[in-house]
């Protein structure tokens, strides 16, 4: 993956840490339970959606999220086909089961299309693994082609800043 503004290659620990970033909620093996905590939640069957308020916690095998609000949007399946957490910031977490450092993200909207196998974090968006981290207005990672986009990439506005240290 290219650089946008210099052409220069990204280095494969840049990319390793968005290919490490996983958002499993739909797309957990059914064994996992899926445990879900808030202050209220709201329930619309004809609109297909659920909506999580206060202090909400999703988790589910390795993974959390927290925020203040999550908004599921359901196929008629009763599936999960889109989730958005918004917060101050909201913040999602992969734990390793492997020898790699877990994966944080944090954004003021983390949006998940289970279609697309595309999670999105808009404002303030920071993706870290370890110590190597990226930062800018939107990124957007793509779990099939293990790809990500940052910046202007993303249809940001923001130039992408990205730390990686040496192992």
């Amino acid at each position: 993956m290219r650089h946008p503004k210099s052409g220069r290659e990204l280095t494969s620990a840049a990319l390793g840490l968005a290919v490490l970033l996983l958002f499993n909620i739909a797309a957990a093996p059914a064994s996992q339970l899926l445990h879900i905590e808030a202050d209220a939640v709201e329930l619309d069957e004809r609109a297909l959606t659920s909506r999580y308020r206060g202090n909400v916690e999703i988790r589910q095998g390795l993974m959390q999220l927290l925020a203040e609000q999550v908004v599921v949007h359901h196929r008629p399946d009763r599936q999960p086909e889109r989730i958005v957490a918004t917060g101050s910031p909201a913040r999602y977490q992969q734990q390793s089961d492997n020898d790699q450092p877990d994966v944080h993200g944090q954004a003021q909207r983390i949006e998940y299309d289970t279609t697309r196998n595309e999670l999105i974090l808009i404002g303030e968006a920071i993706l870290t693994q370890g110590q190597d981290q990226f930062r800018s207005d939107r990124i957007i990672y793509h779990q099939i082609n293990k790809s990500v986009l940052a910046g202007s990439s993303a249809q940001g506005s923001e130039r992408v800043k990205i730390t990686i240290h040496p192992e």
